[in-house]
């Protein structure tokens, strides 16, 4: 596709010539470089290569002539199911091959463009159905959800090799590109807000917690590759959608993903890539607070044939807050290149560079003694107008992936993500009440000042081998890896200094906040280096037609060394994590399934005998149903869950003096036994998709209890955390006007939630459940150019994100804000 001359966007064109010669600068480096990759290999639907596939199954013949094509081929199995091909033997192009695949089958392969293909029925012309511009087509999707225009998609990658929604037996939402273009959703704490089953937690304006079912999601994925959140969020600049193709969120332990952590869930971010035909897009947003955000993404061939093909993506995201005198810029830069090495191999590299400035406070507002919250204003912002979180994170990614002639693919990927604070980066007050204070809104400030000096740098080293064979006349499909992960972390070095007391906030200017130190003190630097070793496999056996067992374990090797301790080290060896799934398909649409899986976490605190004692264990029993219709452009879930924690450290129950000391870790208190459990179970619905032509839907609702079951005596009986509401929705849906209207799209939603609260002493903060709407209008003026208009919080509904009874832990929620969005895309 070429672009017209008379289209041009002049605001934006200067920006589009720079990117697009970074792009051919990009590929005139990577043509120099000793690949020997031919143009002539590049998989294009117009160049033949030879194929050897024998003759068979239906599904099988596709699977290799997908593999070896290079080409995205996205079917459903009731398509396949007893269906037979002749095979492929000698040279053909894309589409010639497909259609000697089919031959006989009642079936047809249709273009999508860029490389992808989807089977649909045969059918005759005068029966076609004419959808809207915009509809998703009567066919079925694919892994890549860029332009399907589908609220679901046809596999996900968060597991170790691609699989259905419906064929994968743990409760997951994909939020997809178009999804958070419709919402203008733009960076993963927005994502996370509307996603089923997730509690958004701001500890304050800059550090984030993400809780399912009663724990602390600790990791983030890209591609499958972990990255660790950081304890508050505080080092780790939230992902900027613009680089992604969608996102996907698994709920439930996932050691078999992952290794150590929570038995809360996995979020894993898939990037864009590059694609076979030339594309570009341009998009300026304005929005409330000043916001003001542009997008430029260019991708396309750089050779003849597309055997070489890049992509590049810039972001400038320049905004306000709600909250006086706080601010972000933000700048990303995301290159990526992929080069067919021959047939069936393909290197994918790439980088993605992020820069954060940002104000920001360390904590929100302060409660009244008896727990309430101070009446401030929702525009309150107690921090000063100097303060800085200042960060820049920088990934570095790799994938080598090799199909072989039997169909089974082996992928190669490392990573290297790495967050710092700039020099001078980190400058931030900080609230305290002081000892027998009698007034709520006197307070005690205190500054805190970095040179510079924190990082934390994550290293990623992968390899799979994924596919299928043949057992007593049936086909079964093995996974098989290894994985690599460390995270070395270096803390900020600061100096504290009270500069006031008794400072009374009703009286609070942050333009006004002394930054003058006193009283310095130097807080020591903290050093360590996690390491997390794994072997897994896991093996999809097909027990009958309409029942397949998944039975899998993951070995893990874990090791935490405290550079800056000589007590702080502790490591895990060969630590075994089981995983085991039923799918029963009831019929074309419908599979029940039940699964088990685990997942655990070492704890650094030590026995009478001066071990460390054994890591929790988070078991999660699911059973469920899940649904495909309309050849996989609607799937739904329902599914009831248990989460067991068990082995959380609590003092020895074996000492019964009370006085009992525990050298040399604990001189002055207990020694720690395994002992403690807790439970968290619950229901979980969900749908996403197109109900009818042009009416997309995504939601979710979830109902969740925990408790406590042998804890502390403060904690038993009580629930985890009182502040994750029980019931909890999440909606949104859009419509494509039909006939003459069909340029225009209005889409809604809601999030809702029940009440929640927060004790400490005598002291009770509390907030009743609520619902916070949202709407959008979008107008396409042809097939390159339209504007989007959203509005969040409709009824400027006065809420709380977070609370607390005591300190600074009141954090309102947005009021009524609107944006307006203008893209171009040729």
């Amino acid at each position: 596709m070429t672009m017209s001359t008379s289209r041009p966007i002049p605001t934006l064109s200067p920006l589009i010539r720079a990117l697009r010669g970074t792009l051919f600068g990009a590929a005139l480096g990577l043509s120099a470089a000793p690949l020997a990759v031919q143009a002539a290999d590049a998989p294009g639907a117009t160049s033949a290569r030879h194929y050897d596939i024998p003759a068979g199954t239906l599904a099988d013949a596709l699977n290799q002539f997908a593999r070896a094509a290079g080409i995205t081929l996205a079917s459903t199995p009731q398509q396949t199911a007893g269906r037979t091909s002749p095979g492929l033997q000698g040279d053909y192009e894309v589409s010639q091959g497909l259609a000697r695949l089919l031959q006989g089958s009642g079936l047809q392969a249709l273009d999508q463009g860029n490389g992808s293909f989807v089977l649909s029925e045969q059918v005759d012309a005068g029966s076609a159905v004419e959808l809207g511009a915009t509809s998703v087509s009567a066919v079925g999707l694919g892994a890549i959800t860029e332009g399907s225009d589908s609220y679901t998609t046809g596999a996900v990658s968060i597991g170790k090799a691609p699989q259905s929604l419906r064929r994968t037996p743990q409760s997951v939402s994909v939020l997809t590109e178009r999804r958070l273009k419709d919402q203008n959703l733009n960076n993963l704490t927005q994502v996370l807000e509307q996603t089923p089953g997730v509690v958004v937690d701001y500890t304050d304006s800059e550090r984030v917690n993400y809780y399912s079912r009663g724990f602390s999601i600790d990791a983030i994925q890209f591609d499958g590759a972990t990255v660790a959140q950081g304890a508050g969020g505080g080092s780790f600049i939230q992902p900027d959608t613009a680089t992604l193709d969608h996102v996907e969120v698994l709920r439930g332990a996932s050691g078999m993903l992952r290794g150590a952590g929570n038995p809360s869930g996995t979020v894993n971010m898939v990037r864009k890539r590059p694609t076979r035909d030339f594309q570009g897009s341009a998009s300026y947003t304005l929005g409330s607070w000043e916001a003001n955000r542009y997008v430029a993404d260019l991708s396309g061939p750089l050779v003849d044939g597309g055997a070489i093909r890049g992509r590049v993506i810039a972001v400038h995201d320049d905004k306000d807050f709600f909250q006086d005198t706080r601010m972000e810029r933000k700048n990303v830069l995301y290159t990526v290149l992929a080069a067919d090495l021959g047939a069936n191999t393909t290197l994918t590299g790439g980088l993605e560079y992020t820069e954060l400035d940002a104000t920001g406070a360390w904590g929100n507002l302060p409660a009244d003694f008896d727990g309430s919250p101070l009446p401030f204003s929702r525009d309150t912002f107690l921090g000063a107008n100097w303060a800085r979180w200042d960060r820049t994170g920088t990934q570095y990614f790799a994938e080598l992936e090799h199909i072989f002639d039997n169909g089974w693919t082996l992928k190669l990927n490392g990573s290297r993500n790495r967050f710092a604070y700039k020099d001078h980066g980190f400058q931030q007050t900080n609230l305290a009440r002081p000892r027998g204070a009698t007034d709520p809104y006197l307070w005690d400030v205190s500054y805190n000042f970095s040179d510079g000096g924190g990082r934390t740098l994550h290293t990623n080293l992968g390899a799979v081998l994924d596919g299928t064979f043949n057992l007593l006349g049936r086909e079964h499909r093995l996974t098989v890896g290894a994985e690599r992960y460390e995270s070395d972390s270096i803390g900020v070095e600061s100096v504290w200094g009270y500069n006031a007391r008794g400072v009374d906030l009703r009286n609070w200017n942050p333009s006004q906040v002394n930054k003058d130190r006193t009283s310095p003190t130097a807080n020591p630097q903290t050093h360590t280096i996690t390491t997390q070793e794994a072997l897994y496999a896991s093996w999809n056996i097909s027990l009958a037609d309409p029942l397949t067992a998944i039975l899998g374990a993951r070995l893990n090797w874990y090791d935490f060394d405290q550079r800056t301790s000589a007590t702080g080290d502790y490591r895990v060896n060969r630590e075994v994590v089981p995983y085991a799934a039923l799918i029963y398909d009831l019929n074309e649409a419908l599979s029940a399934y039940a699964s088990y899986t685990e997942i655990f976490s070492p704890q650094a605190v030590f026995d009478s005998t001066g071990s460390v004692i054994e890591p929790m264990t988070g078991e999660v029993y699911e059973v469920g149903l899940k649904g495909e219709f309309y050849e996989g452009r609607l799937n739904s879930a329902v599914s009831v869950f248990r989460t067991n924690l068990i082995g959380k450290a609590l003092d020895d129950p074996s000492i019964t003096d009370g006085v009992q000391q525990c050298p040399p870790y604990y001189p002055t208190g207990f020694c720690k036994s395994a002992s403690g459990k807790s439970r968290s179970e619950g229901v979980e619905l969900e749908i996403s998709g197109e109900l009818m032509p042009g009416w997309q839907v995504a939601g979710g609702y979830t109902y969740t209890t925990t408790e406590y079951l042998k804890d502390t005596a403060a904690n038993a009986g009580n629930v985890l955390r009182t502040t994750d509401p029980k019931h909890l929705l999440r909606l949104f849906t859009t419509y494509q006007l039909p006939g003459a209207y069909s340029a225009w799209t209005v889409g809604g939603g809601v999030q809702a939630q029940s009440d929640i609260y927060s004790v400490n002493g005598a002291a009770r903060a509390e907030q009743g459940g609520y619902a916070i709407y949202n709407a959008m209008l979008g107008y396409r003026f042809n097939e390159h150019y339209s504007v989007q208009f959203n509005a969040n919080n409709l009824f400027d509904k006065y809420y709380y994100e977070k609370i607390g009874a005591i300190g600074v832990n009141y954090y309102y929620g947005e009021p009524r804000n609107f944006s307006l969005a203008l893209r171009g895309e040729f």
